[in-house]
């Protein structure tokens, strides 16, 4: 018994039902893609805005460590923290009474996880002359801040005036609870002695 070949026409057949098995796959795949939800991009648009913004931060004892207040506080989504607009952030003795760092800046930045804060534009930190300790001005640019070890740090170069003299330097570590400023590089200054 010997095969006789197909004709042309079941070949013709066999190859227009498998173009068009092809063509209905490809149109299933088009119409399933196309049904899909375009995930729309992530929204940068605030979560939260506050006009005359403040915070107090207190310590264990439950005494005030920092307090921190801004014309507007704008939360942002995610992981891209909270804008501030002209912050003020005071430090205060351990008793919570006495202020003793007051530090002022155009702008600031918190991130998300609340561990840093970065002082941005032009940037005041002052001692003040009644929290019983010399007082100091250190005018500076972009400071990034880490409240909970009390610490500041910027590359930018800082002028520190202080009732006997004044100090120039660029990039400045400031650890604010042990009264140490360390001026990282081209220091140069004067200092008069109060008379006696």
């Amino acid at each position: 018994m010997t095969r006789e070949p197909l004709p042309l026409r079941r070949w013709l057949a066999l190859g227009g039902l498998v173009l068009l098995a092809g063509l209905s796959y490809g149109l299933l795949r088009w119409v399933e893609n196309s049904m899909r939800e375009a995930v729309p991009p992530e929204s940068q648009d605030p979560i939260l805005i506050i006009d005359r913004f403040r915070a107090v931060r207190m310590n264990a004892a439950g005494l005030r460590e920092y307090v921190v207040e801004a014309p507007r506080l704008t939360q942002l989504p995610g992981p891209l923290g909270t804008r501030i607009e002209r912050p003020v952030l005071d430090w205060y003795q351990p008793d919570g009474e006495t202020r003793e760092w007051r530090l002022q800046a155009e702008r600031g930045w918190v991130a998300a996880d609340q561990k840093t804060i970065r002082l941005e534009g032009a940037v005041v930190m002052t001692r003040a002359a009644d929290s019983g300790k010399t007082p100091v001005e250190v005018t500076t640019r972009d400071l990034l801040v880490r409240p909970g070890e009390r610490y500041a740090e910027t590359a930018a170069p800082a002028r520190a005036v202080t009732p006997g003299g004044e100090l120039r330097a660029v990039g400045v570590r400031a650890y604010l609870d042990r009264e140490q400023l360390e001026l990282l590089s081209e220091v140069r200054g004067h200092y008069e002695p109060s008379p006696r």
